[in-house]
């Protein structure tokens, strides 16, 4: 092992001891003796933004960047180089969001996405840089991309992509919509087929309604009413009531016209109606 390699393994047990400062010496060493090894670079990096030094971090991963040669690779072998240096892209990326700088990390994940083909780590970075600069329906898009991402793929971000979408809902005003998760919606892809019987669907696409996750709590009223058609009617009542939320009036018309030939219960069937008569009516007066 090389002197470099001991010191960088040295400075990753203290680091691992919350010995933040000596750690950091160690980098250094590691790196006055082998300056091209990106680990003792991405090492010191971890450290700088465990001390809350965020852009002193972020220059670190160029430096980790400056030490590899693509020439030195070809095949299989420059793919993955390509995936790490990439990877180093992004996280420069997000020790540039704590920093605050998310126009400097949006131009740093572009750099990335020039390497390889976004995947759900550089989606939910970006996402998140857009969400610093408040432009919550680009912020929706890349997070709704990289759920798709994670179940074409792997989905080991999966729930953090949720709680990205979940935080979004909440910080641009209760109701997360943005145009692709319609696209997705709409061509029935990039979602996983919910499970389960027909109230568990049921309660799960209230949850999600309730929590502005409006066309995910669509994919769960759709999949309630395969689940008992029997309970159509109520079902594709709330499916009118998300429509209308989305502002999508003539799909919820069409849900609330479908929910009556479906023989809903009599306190059912008033409550469609009157919502169905002041929907039409809102329509025709906005003409």
């Amino acid at each position: 092992m090389s002197d470099a390699a001991d010191l960088i393994t040295q400075a990753e047990d203290l680091a691992l001891a919350g010995k933040l400062d000596e750690a950091l010496r160690a980098y250094d060493a590691a790196i006055a003796a082998d300056c091209t090894d990106p680990l003792a670079w991405v090492g010191k990096a971890s450290v700088l933004k465990a001390k809350g030094m965020y852009t002193e971090s972020a220059e670190c991963f160029i430096a980790a960047r400056a030490g590899i040669s693509s020439e030195n690779f070809v095949g299989e072998d420059a793919e993955k180089m390509a995936a790490f240096v990439s990877m180093l892209h992004v996280l420069q990326a997000e020790a540039l969001l704590y920093a605050e700088k998310p126009n400097e990390a949006l131009v740093v994940l572009d750099e990335a996405d020039q390497l390889r083909p976004p995947d759900a780590a550089s989606l939910v970075v970006r996402g998140q840089a857009f969400v610093q600069k408040k432009a919550y329906e680009d912020a929706g898009n890349c997070f709704y991309r990289a759920e798709e991402w994670c179940n074409a793929n792997e989905d080991s971000m999966l729930t953090q992509v949720w709680f990205c979408k979940v935080n979004l809902a909440k910080e641009s005003g209760g109701i997360l919509a943005p145009p692709y998760a319609a696209e997705m919606y709409e061509k029935r892809r990039g979602f996983k087929q919910p499970k389960g019987d027909f109230t568990e669907l049921l309660e799960r696409a209230n949850n999600l309604r309730t929590a502005g996750l409006m066309y995910d709590a669509l994919r769960y009223y759709d999949a309630a009413i395969e689940a008992d058609p029997s309970q159509a009617a109520s079902t594709l009542f709330m499916k009118g009531v998300v429509f209308e939320q989305l502002r999508r009036s003539a799909e919820a018309l069409d849900c609330y016209s479908e929910a009556l030939k479906n023989n809903p219960e009599p306190g059912d069937e008033f409550r469609i109606r009157t919502r169905w008569a002041a929907l039409r009516a809102a329509r025709e007066n906005s003409f």
